[in-house]
């Protein structure tokens, strides 16, 4: 397993409970850097792949690597340690702290691994760097010192995204971050996300059911091509 990959994965087998194969895939590939769309209908598996490759959940069987961390060979608490460090992940619903403001929330993940911290202080301090993000996906001084819970979704989902890209992770992986969103909103996001991603040099895989955002993307994946176990609901 090498580096130059984000994510590897061989032979991967998982499924949440005993005897349940909800996910079989031979052969998975994410390089370095490199920005990948995976698309899939609702019960498809692609939360489940999600909580994997996130090391949320272990797999059953197979080999998954990110950036180059067996991640089997990981115990929880290690796998927990390498999320922070490592990737940035914005969720569908965000999941906003609703009592911090959107600069607190975006500071956040970087109490919790000081590699990230560190990576997020290369350039100046902590504050700068979070609002230079928040003021790259189009918030401005006035919105970043609101209350979280006083913003659109659209200005939400930017505050997420933030959150995910702060420290520079090797990897980022959005959830259906634009599934609230109109057309043009949804456009614009993802040009943005994309622009902070290539600065950073950092992988990005991005899962949604709407095949017409494919052409934003270096790669375009169907989950149903890869795994082997056909529809599920997870």
């Amino acid at each position: 397993m090498t580096t130059e990959f984000a994510i590897q994965i061989g032979q991967l087998e998982f499924g949440w409970k005993p005897g349940q194969t909800l996910l079989d895939i031979d052969r998975f590939e994410l390089a370095a850097g490199e920005s990948v769309f995976l698309v899939g209908p609702s019960g498809s598996g692609k939360s489940s792949l999600l909580a994997v490759i996130a090391g949320i959940a272990p797999a059953s069987a197979g080999e998954i690597a990110i950036l180059g961390q067996d991640m089997t060979a990981l115990s929880p608490a290690r796998r927990d340690a390498f999320r922070a460090d490592n990737l940035g992940v914005i969720f569908q619903l965000f999941n906003l702290v609703p009592y911090l403001s959107p600069l607190d929330n975006v500071m956040l993940p970087c109490r919790f691994s000081k590699a990230r911290r560190d990576r997020a202080t290369r350039n100046g301090s902590l504050r700068s760097e979070a609002e230079r993000l928040l003021n790259s996906l189009g918030l401005d001084a006035a919105t970043i010192s609101r209350a979280s819970t006083e913003l659109s979704v659209g200005q939400q989902q930017r505050v997420a995204a933030a959150r995910a890209l702060i420290g520079a992770p090797g990897l980022i992986i959005a959830d259906e971050p634009t599934s609230a969103l109109d057309s043009s909103s949804c456009d614009n996001f993802i040009e943005l996300l994309q622009g902070e991603c290539e600065a950073a040099n950092s992988a990005l895989l991005f899962v949604s059911h709407d095949e017409s955002l494919g052409r934003f993307f270096d790669r375009h994946v169907d989950l149903a091509d890869i795994n082997r176990a056909g529809s599920v609901v997870a």
